[in-house]
């Protein structure tokens, strides 16, 4: 019994042996033709993150909490306890800002303006911005390093200026036309999410033109299943030739996860174009009034106006522009400055 056992024992060392053998042959016998378009898809991705890296920030939001209820007199009478000293009246002990969050931004330009999300910086006392190359501008101990050129709450993005304008030559990224996307390209995220720094995740364009998520009143959302997470935010979504196709703004998630579910939004491209020119132009973002109430063109609605698309004007409000231009009730807006228009959304 004991040779019987010795005997199997060996054999199963030599079937071993002979698998691996065989294994370690199947390996060498790879043909590296093969492997040629994956070790292109590799580097082209390891491309785009060494040329987009350098332009994306990471900005920390510094707030002053406030500051703590006074107790009442009879409080420190009561239990003996002295007064703090820093509560004296002309005698307050000055609270030093503090992290309340962390984002990312993209340089947008040589002079060093950078867009990120309005809720990245709201609420700040003071921002920090560093830079991959581990350069910090910091406008509590310069106020001129990083400036808020403009915000616009209707689309949740910010315009910020780091260096006061006195460099040319800050590395950044540029737009690409976001109505040429495709569902299904690659998409690119490069963020801070939970304060992991410069974190690369890589997935496709899940749809374009999302709207009515309920996070703004002009939305243009790309959806991607590129893990986006809290510190993404503000973030560049970019194709495969690291031009900058979406502004990371949010995930939907599941039950208590705060994590992606392959649901991250980013603001699409040309909106981010639109709004960061018009704030670094003034300031601000200023829309016009119309003055119409609108709805969908249905296919038989646009049957009874011989129109297959475009949007119905339902109401005309009395002496507002679209009045004087001579819009009427019925009237069909096919086309906004001769690019085609198929909802109110897409009219706005």
């Amino acid at each position: 019994m004991y040779k019987m056992k010795s005997l199997i024992t060996a054999l199963s060392l030599c079937t071993a042996f002979l698998c691996v053998t065989s294994l370690q042959a199947e390996s060498k016998s790879l043909n590296p033709d093969s492997l040629k378009v994956a070790q292109q898809v590799e580097n082209a991705f390891s491309e785009v993150v060494n040329l987009a890296k350098p332009a994306v920030v990471v900005i920390t939001n510094k707030q002053v909490a406030p500051p703590m209820q006074e107790m009442p007199e009879e409080f420190y009478r009561f239990f003996g306890f002295p007064r703090p000293q820093e509560n004296t009246p002309g005698q307050g002990r000055r609270r030093r800002p503090a992290p309340a969050g962390k984002g990312s931004g993209v340089l947008i330009s040589g002079e060093g303006y950078l867009v990120t999300n309005y809720h990245v910086i709201q609420d700040h006392a003071f921002l920090e911005v560093r830079t991959s190359e581990g350069k910090v501008y910091d406008n509590e101990k310069d106020k001129e390093a990083v400036k808020v050129i403009g915000v616009d709450k209707e689309t949740d993005l910010a315009i910020l200026q780091i260096g006061g304008g006195k460099t040319k030559d800050l590395p950044f990224l540029e737009f690409a036309d976001s109505d040429n996307l495709r569902v299904g390209q690659w998409a690119i995220a490069i963020g801070a999410p939970f304060n992991f720094d410069y974190s690369v995740t890589i997935g496709c364009i899940s749809q374009k033109g999302r709207y009515d998520t309920g996070m703004s009143n002009y939305e243009n959302y790309i959806q991607t299943d590129a893990s986006i997470n809290p510190g993404n935010s503000g973030g560049p979504l970019l194709n495969i030739n690291g031009q900058i196709i979406g502004i990371n703004q949010f995930i939907y998630t599941g039950g208590m996860s705060r994590g992606s579910i392959g649901l991250g939004f980013a603001i699409a491209s040309n909106l981010v174009k639109q709004v960061s020119e018009a704030l670094i132009k003034n300031g601000e973002v200023i829309r016009p009034f119309i003055g119409v109430a609108m709805q969908e063109l249905t296919e038989e609605i646009g049957g009874q106006f011989g129109a297959d698309y475009g949007v119905i004007v339902s109401e005309v409000i009395p002496g507002e522009a679209a009045e004087k231009a001579g819009i009427k009730n019925g009237d069909v807006i096919q086309k906004i400055g001769g690019k085609k228009v198929h909802s109110p959304h897409e009219l706005l």
